[in-house]
């Protein structure tokens, strides 16, 4: 095990974190809890997504009372079940491949499946954070969907999406979600916080905390 991922370590193997939770299954669900609330709260507040570098802030928020290495770059490399991320030391040319892509698109005009199957598979593939990539990505391409006007249906049996990433299979991860056109920006947003909503609740306090621009 590299360096850098054991001191992100406690001695059995859970994951540092602010709360001081040992339990694995404990911290699992907390961190489930709180991503899910920030979410719904993020997308309510309806952020432009202008260049990856948004993703810092939103997996920052998501996952920022957590750890201390929310949105914060891996500073090393690693890989799951054999698949071997991008170098981190080469993160600058991720980023600029990502950012040509995103700006292919102008604000507004709808995309097709497999461009954001492009985007997922080039996200994932760069793997940016010790944790919490899978969310902090879909959070950051809903909210970028949605100022295209449009909605991202990921699937639900997550599993198979999983198996296509690791395989950069975009055909695959294209055929696996749905992108649903809606009238306007607004409309997009309010689809999204409905469907994230699942009962959550906002303290005031938060809603002066969040602010990607």
């Amino acid at each position: 095990m590299s360096d850098w991922i054991s001191e992100t370590l406690y001695s059995n193997g859970v994951l540092k974190n602010k709360l001081h939770i040992h339990d694995s299954k404990e911290l699992e669900k907390k961190e489930y809890e709180l991503s899910a609330r920030n979410a719904l709260f993020l997308l309510q507040k309806k952020p432009q997504i202008n260049d990856i570098g948004d993703l810092k802030k939103v997996h920052q928020f998501l996952f920022g009372e957590l750890y201390d290495w929310a949105g914060k770059y891996r500073p090393g490399n690693f890989n799951k079940n054999g698949y071997e991320f991008f170098d981190h030391t080469r993160f600058d040319f991720a980023e600029k491949d990502i950012n040509n892509m995103l700006h292919k698109y102008p604000a507004g005009k709808p995309l097709a499946n497999k461009d954001y199957a492009e985007l997922l598979d080039a996200i994932n593939f760069m793997h940016p954070f010790r944790e919490g990539n899978g969310r902090s990505c879909k959070v950051f391409l809903s909210a970028y969907a949605a100022n295209h006007g449009q909605v991202i249906d990921y699937p639900r049996r997550n599993k198979e999406m999983i198996e296509a990433q690791n395989e950069a299979n975009v055909d695959k991860i294209a055929k696996l979600i749905k992108v649903e056109n809606t009238p306007s920006r607004n409309r997009a947003f309010q689809v999204l916080a409905s469907q994230q909503s699942a009962g959550k609740t906002l303290s005031q306090n938060q809603s002066n905390q969040i602010s990607l621009h």
